[in-house]
């Protein structure tokens, strides 16, 4: 069974990666619209997946960290990669 907050029903692996990619993209300085456009989705769809309305299948995954400019484990993070040194 997978944890989701009670009072949505939402599962909670969304709502984590939602705030993730949130958080890479607004770390990287670019919209929701750069990003979609950058890992050839829909720039609606890639905002529902940052609201956790939506998830992305694995093969999204390699695209929306090249958008992002970081590694595909890092989308899994619970916290920012530091700069290399």
């Amino acid at each position: 069974m997978v944890n989701s907050d009670s009072s949505t029903g939402v599962p909670a692996q969304w709502q984590a990666f939602g705030r993730r990619l949130r958080a890479l993209r607004t770390h990287a300085g670019l919209t929701q619209t750069a990003v979609a456009a950058a890992a050839g989705m829909d720039r609606s769809f890639y905002a529902e997946v940052e609201a956790a309305i939506h998830s992305v299948s694995v093969d999204r995954i390699p695209a929306l960290a090249r958008a992002l400019g970081v590694e595909p484990y890092e989308l899994f993070q619970d916290t920012p990669s530091k700069p290399a040194e």
